[in-house]
Order: structure tokens, then C-alpha cells, then sequence
């Protein structure tokens, strides 16, 4: 039988740092290159797996001031760096709520400054790259 899950409050941690309450989108996607490894015998093209290129986005509200949002990514552009997302806002893995660690995720930029009248500023983050693994153990 098949079951629906519905992400509407996943958990995020970039650099170790808790961010799931500023948290608004969070996107995983698990990407490998695919390369052919089609012979002469075979009677139709087959692939196989390549090098990772994962991402991850995000969307934050953005906060300015000491150890807040804007801060503590503008010291990540240009770097790599560790991003765990858990399905639910719980941060203990589980069966139900599967967690996915990803480490050297590399951050090309970031928009600290995102503003429009009357709206609240966001930021839209893109980590790409590194590797990953997926967790159902707490």
C-alpha cells in the first residue's frame, strides 16, 4: 500500500548550526553523472553511475546581527561545508523521518541583501557537490 508524506517542517543544519526555524523551502536532490557503458554485444544503451553532484537549497528569512543568519553564511561563501536535512523537524533519524547528511557541499554565493516594501527579506542558498549519506538510525 502505498503512503503519502508530507514535508511541511523539515529540519536543517547548515555548518552545525540549526537553522529550521528561519527555515521557509528546503530542497534535496540526489543527482549522480550518468555515463554510458554501452558494447558492442548490447542491444540497447546501458549506464552507469558517475561522480556525485548533489544539491541542496534553501530558503531563509534573513536576520543581520552577531552569530544571526546573514552573518554566519557570509563566512561560508566560496567554502565547503556539512548540511544535514531531516524530513520532519525532528533531528533524530528514523525509519519515519530519514536524514541526510551531506559533507563538502560548496556555497557559491549567497544574496545578503534581498529586499522589497513590505515584504520580509529571504535568502535563497544552493549548496552543490560533496557527498552524502542517507540515515534511518537515530
Amino acid at each position: 500500500m502505498a503512503t503519502t508524506t508530507v514535508l511541511s517542517q523539515p529540519a536543517l543544519l547548515i555548518n552545525s548550526v540549526d537553522y529550521s526555524d528561519q527555515c521557509t523551502s528546503a530542497v534535496v536532490t540526489i543527482n549522480f553523472e550518468q555515463l554510458e557503458a554501452t558494447s558492442f554485444a548490447d542491444g540497447a544503451r546501458k549506464y552507469t553511475a558517475g561522480l556525485g553532484n548533489h544539491e541542496v537549497t534553501a530558503t531563509l528569512m534573513l536576520a543581520y546581527g552577531t552569530s544571526e543568519v546573514e552573518e554566519n553564511l557570509a563566512s561560508l561563501v566560496g567554502t565547503t561545508t556539512s548540511v544535514v536535512v531531516y524530513a520532519t523537524d525532528s533531528t533524530t533519524a528514523g525509519t519515519d523521518n530519514p536524514e541526510y547528511t551531506f559533507t563538502g557541499m560548496y556555497l557559491a554565493s549567497i544574496t545578503p541583501i534581498n529586499g522589497a516594501l513590505g515584504a520580509l527579506q529571504t535568502i535563497d542558498l544552493s549548496f552543490t557537490g560533496g557527498t552524502y549519506v542517507r540515515s534511518t538510525t537515530p
